[in-house]
């Protein structure tokens, strides 16, 4: 029998060099600069909506690093779009959301972004104003000095272990370890991040929640040149009234 007929067939929720070799349309840097172009904006002013340092941005778009989710929320916050409509091709992710909605990431498929040692596949992004995202993420970091150290977003996260062990570091609670078939759900908002345990690196299915508020007023950074991962976003506190 022929060595080929023995070769197994590939895991769909695996992140394989078939999901590197298929075409995934525009790369995220194209996508900024075609939305940039669109409404004719310098890197100057994304980088004043965004809270996001003009020289992250330049490396962007010319594909030299990648955003984290927390940055992609903070880009799409500041630039007042949703994150299926950054990632779009086309302007047709804009469009108003309809009852009855569906869309499909077949094997393969998706929008694939790495960041350090860590790599997403965005799933299902063609659909605009979902209320989670959900991706595939590759854990290649054994330690918090490899990983991009612990970053936070608004909402909840859900992880599910799809293929080896990892640790769930966050800033309240003592390293969380979770074999393969173990699940975690927790508020996103504290600083977290997962580091593969053994040598070789772990996959999850992560579902994190992406309310609505991506479109509203975006929540400027304390720091608008902080080009790092860690930029925690400060609310702007209404003007008290004096009473007369």
């Amino acid at each position: 029998m022929d060595k080929a007929d023995k070769a197994p067939p590939v895991s769909p929720i695996r992140l394989s060099a078939e999901a590197e070799s298929t075409p995934q349309g525009p790369k995220l840097g194209e996508c900024l600069r075609r939305l940039r172009f669109e409404r004719r904006l310098s890197i100057t002013d994304v980088a004043a909506a965004t809270g996001i340092s003009q020289s992250t941005l330049s490396r962007v778009e010319r594909d030299q690093l990648s955003l984290t989710y927390d940055k992609l929320v903070q880009l799409c916050r500041g630039l007042n779009v949703d994150l299926a409509a950054l990632f779009s091709a086309d302007s047709a992710a804009q469009r108003p959301r309809e009852l009855g909605r569906r869309t499909v990431t077949l094997p393969g498929a998706g929008r694939k972004v790495t960041v350090s040692a860590q790599e997403y596949l965005y799933l299902c992004t063609e659909l605009a104003g979902k209320k989670m995202t959900p991706q595939l993420c590759v854990v290649n970091a054994h330690s918090l000095a490899e990983s991009h150290g612990l970053t936070k977003h608004e909402g909840e996260e859900f992880g599910y272990v799809l293929e080896g062990t990892v640790q769930l570091h966050t800033e309240f609670y003592e390293p969380l370890t979770l074999p393969t078939g173990a699940s975690v759900y927790f508020d996103s908002t504290m600083p977290h991040v997962y580091v593969s345990v053994g040598s070789e690196p772990a996959r999850l299915l992560c579902v994190c929640s992406t309310p609505d508020p991506i479109f509203l007023e975006s929540a400027k950074p304390a720091d608008p040149m902080d080009s790092s991962s860690q930029a925690r976003p400060t609310h702007k506190l209404p003007k008290r009234t004096r009473r007369k």
